[in-house]
């Protein structure tokens, strides 16, 4: 009896070959619709991450603008030769801040205007809120105690009296042994002793009497580029003394502390004795 074939298909090599099985309609059509819904949830995801992230630069960058007063960078005022008060009251245009941090004692000039001012009037621009520091000028000069340095050598005798708050207002050489060492030292012209108490005004100028040899003669140090605060410890220490100063143009005194140096006389390397009066000429360097 033949036997007889229902619905199963033979593969060529007369094996059977089992069908795949299908998945059902629905629920492969609940499948598509899963897939296209976290599709788009991630797309929407992805474009709300990136309008979050332009809101949150748009916010930094605004928050940076008002922090930082972008754009709103103003010209110093010139608060020299005014008082503290005048210059409060011309600062709160610019809704600037002075601040008082020193203080110098200048006859020529009245008790409490403003010596000097940084950042300098003019020189850059400044955002509101920015502090000006200033020194004014004391109604009067404190005194201070001169300290003794006869015996000393004149590197250390000068720097004792800097540290005082005293400078040197000339070096006198006399024929001795200790060569650059104090001999004697003078206040007024009058001549200081070891037990002697004294007290003057911040920035006095003592004279040094320094043992040296007359006929020795040193070359002149170039002072081009340095200040007239370099000028004088420089020549201090090499036995010289300074000469006339003179500034280029009406520099107020922040200016002049800045100025430098672009001519001198004698000329760098002119041989010269001890005690020497080196003159220098100072201006503002030019900024390029």
């Amino acid at each position: 009896m033949a036997n007889k074939n229902y619905g199963v298909n033979k593969s060529p090599k007369g094996g059977d070959k089992p069908q795949p099985k299908r998945e059902p309609a629905g629920r492969r059509a609940a499948k598509n619709v899963k897939e296209r819904g976290v599709f788009r949830t991630l797309v929407r995801n992805g474009i709300l991450a990136v309008v979050l992230l332009i809101a949150a630069l748009f916010v930094v960058n605004l928050l940076l603008g008002i922090f930082t007063r972008h754009g709103q960078n103003k010209d110093v005022p010139n608060f020299i030769g005014v008082t503290v008060e005048e210059a409060e009251s011309m600062a709160q245009k610019g809704k600037l801040e002075i601040i008082v941090n020193d203080s110098l004692y200048v006859p020529v000039y009245a008790g409490g205007v403003i010596l000097e001012q940084r950042p300098s009037a003019g020189k850059e621009k400044v955002k509101s809120g920015r502090k000006v520091y200033v020194t004014i000028n004391a109604s009067r000069q404190r005194s201070v105690d001169v300290p003794y340095v006869a015996g000393y050598s004149l590197r250390q005798a000068k720097s004792n009296l800097l540290t005082a708050g005293l400078e040197i207002d000339r070096l006198l050489y006399v024929e001795d042994l200790a060569n650059n060492y104090v001999i004697e030292q003078r206040l007024h012209g009058q001549k200081l002793k070891a037990d002697s108490i004294v007290q003057a005004p911040l920035g006095s100028k003592v004279t040094l009497v320094v043992g040296g040899n007359r006929t020795l003669r040193e070359p002149v140090p170039d002072l081009t580029g340095l200040t007239l605060r370099e000028v004088k410890s420089t020549l201090w220490d090499l036995g010289l003394n300074v000469g006339s100063v003179e500034f280029d143009g009406g520099l107020d005194m922040a200016e002049q502390n800045a100025a430098k140096v672009y001519i001198q006389s004698p000329v760098a390397e002119t041989p010269v004795s001890q005690g020497h009066a080196i003159s220098v000429w100072l201006r503002l360097e030019e900024r390029e």
